[in-house]
């Protein structure tokens, strides 16, 4: 399946979620955003890691 950018936005919250669940460091939150940026990857070739990150950065800044 073919992942659209809704998608990477739903996992990209998820991720969020997690990282501020689970008061994940630095290291720990960024292994968490690379691996999922990985799956995000192998599923669309025109996943753009850089976007998906900033989208996560941004919803961790609000929930802070």
């Amino acid at each position: 399946m073919k992942m659209t950018r809704q998608h990477f936005q739903a996992i990209a919250t998820a991720c969020a979620e997690i990282i501020i669940a689970i008061n994940a460091d630095r290291k720990a939150s960024e292994q968490i955003v690379h691996r999922m940026a990985i799956v995000c990857k192998q599923s669309n070739p025109n996943f753009d890691s850089i976007r998906f990150e900033n989208w996560i950065q941004d919803i961790l800044i609000r929930n802070s």
